[in-house]
């Protein structure tokens, strides 16, 4: 029996990637269990998936400890850490959470398999198939699910979406073998648990009439206030927040002060005050 705990932000994919390994293994005539957790948030809350695949049937759909545990993001980790044992291969991106983040819990960890699948997605695909270039790493140490089967479940949870729109068909395919070949060379065993170096985030855009403010630890990258404002101040910038979409930055001398972006914000990512 194979234990599978995957980690992550609510909207990047988890539960997505479950779906897809159940009913490969389904496909595959192999008995299987999946329980999806949310946090207090449907977004941006820790979304957690809880997935069995064996020869024989599943008594439980949840466990204690994991055969593998899947990493999204800095903020699951506290929550998947005591399902870690000596035996538990530890897969995370090491794109998207920090070094720092990792610090407390790689003395845990025997065995581990970075993959950058946010810098991948950023650079040569879209953010929207970063759980596909994981699920592309992770296939790779599932030796009872052919890629085949688990690709051609692919196309079929996503057939609505592909239909509308063919070209997501070859996004996600690639996207997927971006995953597969990114770590095929990798010793499970021996390499250094590390990740991504603490960068500051510039958060407060302000001139002699106003300061513009942002969260990143907030901000989902909606784009609502590059919508709603009203001189075309706002813009995507290079940098990106907790779910790895790219967020908004402000011209801040075309900023006229008005507050719709504040206003229209559903997450509170956005603050911008009047000086006297």
């Amino acid at each position: 029996m194979l234990k599978i705990l995957l980690a992550g932000e609510g909207g990047q994919g988890v539960q997505t990637v479950a779906a897809v390994l159940t009913k490969a293994a389904q496909t595959s005539k192999l008995k299987t269990s999946y329980i999806p957790s949310f946090g207090v948030e449907q977004r941006g809350g820790v979304s957690l998936a809880y997935v069995q695949i064996a020869e024989e049937n599943i008594a439980y759909p949840r466990f204690e400890k994991a055969d593998i545990v899947v990493i999204f993001c800095d903020r699951a980790i506290e929550v998947v850490e005591k399902f870690i044992t000596d035996d538990t291969l530890f897969i995370y991106d090491n794109s998207a959470i920090h070094t720092k983040a990792l610090d407390d819990i790689k003395g845990k960890i025997k065995k581990s398999l970075p993959i950058a699948a946010q810098k991948l997605a950023q650079e040569k695909y879209s953010t929207k198939v970063l759980n596909m270039i994981i699920l592309g790493a992770l296939s790779s140490q599932i030796d009872d699910l052919d890629d085949s089967t688990i690709i051609d479940t692919i196309f079929d949870l996503l057939a609505t979406k592909i239909a509308k729109k063919p070209e997501l068909k070859e996004l996600n395919l690639n996207a997927f073998d971006e995953g597969v070949n990114s770590v095929k060379d990798i010793d499970i065993n021996n390499i250094e648990i590390t990740g991504k170096a603490q960068e500051e985030i510039v958060k407060e855009f302000s001139d002699d009439k106003k300061t513009w403010t942002r969260f990143p630890e907030y901000c989902k990258g909606c784009a609502l206030c590059i919508v709603r404002c009203p001189v075309k101040a706002l813009r995507f910038s290079k940098e990106v927040g907790f779910l790895g979409n790219p967020i908004p930055e402000v011209d801040i001398n075309t900023c006229i002060a008005c507050g719709i972006c504040e206003k229209t914000c559903p997450d509170g990512a956005v603050k911008i005050e009047k000086k006297q």
